[in-house]
Order: structure tokens, then sequence, then C-alpha cells
């Protein structure tokens, strides 16, 4: 069961998720960019915690990092994987964001592009 106190629920495709956003530390594109920001990341997990999600929110490309078991219809490792969104990020997150999101990783026919942390594309 997954934690849902002070998190936002949804429910997409009669699945439960929670979702919320969380400011983290400064972003390992400082490393890369010499940008002076922290990064708000939006995390979506599903209530059986096989799709988690972590979306950091001003990366130079919108892209989500995959740490669940499933993503797009099939197993993954469960280890960090990225994929380009076929999206831009709006400037404020909203359910209906949410749910779009949600509904690209767990669409089984869409093939998401796999990136490296610095944005080169790479493919799995």
């Amino acid at each position: 069961m997954v934690r849902t106190k002070k998190r936002r629920k949804i429910v997409c495709g009669g699945k439960k998720y929670v979702w919320y956003v969380l400011a983290g530390d400064r972003d390992y594109f400082d490393r890369v960019l010499s940008n002076e920001w922290e990064t708000p990341f939006l995390h979506i997990i599903s209530e059986d915690k096989k799709l988690i999600l972590t979306i950091p929110l001003n990366a130079p490309k919108p892209y989500a990092v995959s740490k669940g078991a499933v993503f797009q219809g099939r197993q993954t490792s469960g280890c960090w994987e990225r994929y380009l969104m076929p999206f831009e990020l709006p400037e404020g997150i909203t359910p209906h964001f949410v749910a779009e999101v949600i509904e690209w990783a767990s669409a089984a026919e869409s093939e998401a592009v796999g990136v490296e942390y610095d944005g080169r594309d790479i493919a799995f």
C-alpha cells in the first residue's frame, strides 16, 4: 500500500494512484549546465507500486524516470530508466496533466524513447 497522507489521489483506467510535487536538492543538471536552481519533481505512484514515475519539472528536455516494475505494459528492471516525454510540461501541474502522464506511461502500444541523464538519446 502506498502512503497517501499529504498526497493527491487520482483514478485512471480503473487504477488508483497518488501524486505530489516535491522540491529536490540541486539537480544533477547543475553540474552539466551550470544552472543555479533547485528542481521540483512530480512523483506519481500506483497503489500497487508497480508504476513509479518521477518527472523533473524544469529539465531542458521533458522526461520521466521510471522506477517501478512496469512501464508501458512491459516489465522493467526496476532500476531508474529515463524516457523522453512526447509532450511539453505545463506551467502548473494539474490532475488533467497527471492523468495524461499516467495514460502515456501505461499505454502498451506506445514506444517511449530512452535517454541518458544528460539528455542524450539511447536505444533500449
